[in-house]
């Protein structure tokens, strides 16, 4: 039995490819991985290094990021025929992040050319965990933190093992897909997007969708963030200069309010502002925080569009039957 690897490095942090990285053995045959994010860059030295399997948990954005050295490598990865599985886990497993995650499963012995989609989002239990502050003081030192925290439980993974090792699908929970198939989704691996969807002729309440809507502005809302335009065309962030939409108009189609989004900004001024301030560069803190912060702004973005488009779906049929006018 040749060399495995189980890994869980750091999540979208900034690196430099080294000098002439095309000659090196890890890169060779694939895309150099983007200096903004290593994800990629820890996943091909993994490979380099194993003779069976690896297994990786990264979050779920190098699933289906667009950069386009990200999308370029994960097309290489499945060509060669690498990836054996990919399973997509729920926000809330870690105690020090709450964005989702994902592991991916590598196998150089591969006999099958398909690879299996596992969602595991709506087959979590949730736990309650006891921590002690570890920094701030006795006034944190002495305290008990409660945590809500979300567990797999051991017959789901047992499960997950046992589909793996059969190659079935199961309905809602896994999938097995050729590379033909995901060429079609850009070289998405998105567990999700290739399941079978039931299309339900019901709906949910309007204030429902609108309140479950809401809730996820606020959660966008509650971390606001100034940042200096110059700055944030250097780190990347200027893809989220963008006017929010103001959805008020729709939601008060069926007699609801939508909250607008205001959770970034962009000016002239020094610095960036997250309730602190920064005079001299970037602390790492920060830096580390904002990367944690996106993903959590992305996450939330393909939330609200998932309501949104419930929403929309909800509505059309009441304003064609004239349940619902338009003045």
């Amino acid at each position: 039995m040749g060399t495995s690897l189980i890994s869980n490095p750091p999540y979208n942090m900034h690196w430099t490819p080294p000098e002439l990285a095309g000659f090196l053995p890890q890169y060779t045959g694939y895309e150099i991985p983007p200096a903004s994010n290593a994800n990629m860059a820890f996943i091909l030295s993994a490979l380099n290094r194993i003779e069976d399997r690896a297994v990786i948990l990264l979050p779920n954005s190098v699933l289906s990021s667009g950069q386009k050295q990200e999308q370029t490598i994960r097309q290489q990865l499945i060509r060669q025929n690498l990836l054996l599985a990919v399973i997509s886990l729920p926000s809330n497993m870690f105690e020090s992040t709450s964005i989702p995650t994902c592991l991916l499963v590598f196998d150089k012995h591969k006999d099958t050319r398909k690879i299996a989609m596992i969602d595991l989002k709506d087959h979590c239990t949730e736990e309650t965990r006891d921590q002690r502050g570890q920094f701030g003081g006795n006034s944190h030192t002495g305290r008990t933190y409660h945590k809500n925290i979300m567990v797999i439980p051991p017959e789901i993974m047992q499960e997950c093992l046992e589909l793996i090792d059969s190659r079935q699908d199961r309905e809602g929970f896994c999938r097995w897909v050729l590379p033909e198939d995901l060429e079609k989704n850009d070289w998405n691996l998105t567990p999700r997007r290739y399941f079978d969807l039931k299309i339900e002729t019901s709906h949910r309440s309007f204030e429902d969708i609108a309140a479950d809507y809401n809730r996820i502005i606020a959660q966008k809302n509650a971390i606001q963030i100034r940042m200096n335009k110059t700055a944030a065309k250097r780190l990347g962030y200027d893809c989220m200069d963008r006017e929010c939409p103001d959805l008020s108009a729709a939601f008060g189609v069926v007699g609801q309010k939508a909250e607008k989004e205001k959770n970034i900004s962009f000016g002239a001024d020094d610095g960036i502002t997250i309730r602190i301030s920064t005079k001299e560069g970037i602390h790492p803190l920060v830096l580390d925080f904002l990367g944690h912060w996106k993903q959590m702004i992305m996450y939330l973005n393909n939330e609200a569009n998932r309501y949104l488009a419930e929403f929309r779906d909800a509505l059309l049929p009441e304003l064609m039957s004239g349940n619902i006018k338009i003045e």
